[in-house]
């Protein structure tokens, strides 16, 4: 027998006897021209992985999931589709895919940027570092009261004149190496800014704006949703809305008191924009150490029923709603897609 099935087959067997969904999870579906952050999907990619998923699998709704899990059993290869943050692409670009194909999705909004002129600051930092043609050759900044100093002299890409330039479009923070200083910057940049407050980063920023000389009005292709885009994003029922907090902080990093006020205020603020309530959740950053305890406890007293990590696998009917594993869903075209569907189905 060829030993790849033996080594398969354990995990086909529990997969046999355990029925088995899968949450992923999206950001943006648009094209843009620079994604440092790999969070954007084509719109032909993402209608490519619709028509592979409405094919293969069975897409059903966060809300969906929640019945099934309290009966204890999933329906075996159940997909819910979900995104993060609450960029208008949301409305304009994936909700339209999402109805040709009738698959639901849950929206996550971070409540304080709806309607705002600002990116959200991985967006921003992205903009007023790696954007300009041209940039300061020191750049001093005072982080928890610590101070931090980089030399950007060198040869830098934005300094002949390229911008992003036709080989420095692709970049991303998963690659190795770094194509000129600023891009060493954006990622230490990216590493202090992702834990602090909303506004310690809104500080920073505003100083790193005034440094390089740029405006603190945001691109139109980076937006937020507005709150008539949000209740459009709402009409139909095909998309439900889940709260994301009202800052996207790292909630782990906050005490107690911030953290209600984040989680109860985001729910709230949806519920008085759209008319009716918001049950679901998901934790900014998702990652294991970027929630704690307390947060979960307060999604629980805030009367939400679901709530969303980003790490994890596949989905059984014993899955704790509060910790709902997601996946990430990159910009694949449909070979990739499947291939990493299967993989983390176990087929």
């Amino acid at each position: 027998m060829d030993i790849r099935k033996l080594i398969q087959l354990p995990g086909r067997i529990w997969k046999n006897l355990h029925s088995q969904g899968l949450i992923l999870l999206y950001h943006r579906v648009t094209n843009l021209d620079t994604d440092p952050q790999l969070l954007s999907v084509t719109p032909e990619h993402f209608a490519e992985h619709l028509e592979f998923l409405s094919e293969h699998y069975n897409p059903i709704s966060l809300s969906e999931l929640l019945l099934a899990l309290k009966t204890g059993k999933i329906l075996d290869k159940s997909v819910i589709v979900t995104f993060d943050d609450g960029y208008a692409d949301n409305l304009w670009n994936a909700k339209p895919i999402l109805e040709k194909h009738g698959i639901p999705a849950t929206v996550f909004v971070t409540s304080g940027s709806i309607g705002s002129d600002r990116e959200f600051w991985w967006d921003d930092l992205e903009r007023l570092l790696l954007l300009p043609d041209a940039l300061p050759d020191q750049l001093e900044l005072t982080i928890n009261g610590k101070e931090w100093s980089w030399n950007l002299t060198g040869e830098i890409g934005n300094r002949i004149g390229q911008g992003y330039g036709t080989d420095l479009k692709s970049w991303n923070v998963t690659l190795a190496s770094d194509p000129g200083p600023q891009y060493a910057v954006y990622r230490d940049l990216h590493r202090h800014l992702k834990p602090l407050p909303h506004k310690q980063q809104e500080s920073i920023l505003a100083t790193l704006a005034k440094w390089a000389g740029a405006s603190r009005a945001g691109r139109e292709t980076h937006r937020p949703l507005t709150q008539s885009e949000l209740r459009e994003l709402d009409r139909g029922g095909l998309i439900e809305i889940g709260a994301h907090t009202v800052t996207h902080t790292m909630l782990s990093k906050q005490p107690a008191d911030v953290q209600r006020g984040e989680i109860i205020q985001s729910k709230e603020s949806l519920e008085g924009i759209l008319g009716h309530q918001v049950q679901s959740f998901s934790y900014p950053f998702g990652g294991k150490s970027d929630f704690n305890r307390e947060s979960i406890e307060i999604v629980k007293e805030a009367g939400m029923t679901t709530a969303c990590v980003n790490y994890g696998s596949t989905l059984t009917g014993n899955a704790d709603p509060y910790c709902l594993h997601r996946v990430l869903a990159r910009d694949w075209d449909v070979k990739v897609f499947s291939s990493r569907m299967k993989e983390w189905f176990n087929e």
